[in-house]
């Protein structure tokens, strides 16, 4: 057979890695050698099967909460049916996950039910808040100083907000615990994500504070932002200036702002 092209090969090994078609038509014996003790496809196998042990763990490892909240036999089907279609693409495994928490919002078993059961929202909330924290870790932010005004308060340069229907939130902190959560009940939960230093702050917020801070995100002052959150949200000016300043404290020592 004619040697292969190093495109060629990569496609090969690729195909034969992670799907049943390989794409380009070569047989094993035409690739790998064989060995005293191993055929050339016992070569092809131990390799396959070394592959795909990690990227489940690199999944495993982006999505340890979701493991925990799964178990591990589902979280390994699961996995394995997701890297059947979704085989890595991407110089770095850091994007191996992308496409996790869509795969299981289109896969979730109640799909075609007319009433959907809580749980498998809380899986996909789950799934996206762990690969949004990794993509919050790698995310590049500009060195540039903000134009506000000396000594005034301004948003974390990463500072995320969160809404979930479950408390997704306190479920991951308490698996990074090393506790053991349970599966919650559904309950609105609001949480601020900030990186300091390369190391991910994760505070929850009420209701209110989350409005506030996502119209201060959005680039209001911080005036503007209390007098929208009196007008949308039904409380007086009186009301947010009291408790304003309990949150500053708080926004102040959690880094949200500063």
């Amino acid at each position: 057979m004619e040697a292969l092209s190093l495109e060629q090969l990569q496609k090969w090994m690729q195909g034969n890695l992670m799907y049943t078609d390989p794409g380009v038509q070569a047989g094993v014996a035409d690739v790998v050698k064989p060995s005293a003790r191993l055929s050339a496809q016992a070569h092809l196998d131990i390799y396959k099967s070394s592959y795909i042990a990690r990227l489940r763990e690199c999944l495993r490892t982006q999505f340890g909460a979701l493991a925990h909240a799964l178990g591990p036999q589902l979280f390994e089907a699961f996995t394995d049916q997701y890297l059947e279609g979704n085989p890595s693409e991407s110089y770095t495994l850091n994007d191996l996950g992308k496409k996790f928490p869509d795969f299981l919002q289109a896969t979730r078993p109640d799909a075609d039910q007319p009433e959907k059961e809580t749980w498998p929202d809380f899986m996909i909330e789950l799934a996206r808040f762990e690969y949004a924290l990794s993509a919050i870790f790698d995310e590049h932010v500009a060195d540039e100083e903000y134009a506000t005004a000396a000594g005034a308060l301004r948003p974390a340069r990463v500072l995320h907000l969160f809404h979930h229907s479950h408390p997704v939130a306190d479920y991951y902190l308490a698996y990074t615990r090393k506790e053991t959560p349970e599966l919650p009940w559904p309950a609105d939960s609001y949480c601020a994500v900030t990186r300091r230093d390369y190391r991910l702050g994760i505070f929850a917020i009420r209701p209110a504070q989350y409005h506030l801070l996502s119209y201060i995100k959005a680039g209001h002052d911080i005036t503007t932002a209390k007098q929208m959150l009196a007008q949308n949200f039904n409380f007086t000016s009186e009301q947010v200036e009291a408790v304003w300043p309990e949150w500053e404290r708080f926004f102040v020592g959690a880094g949200v702002m500063g």
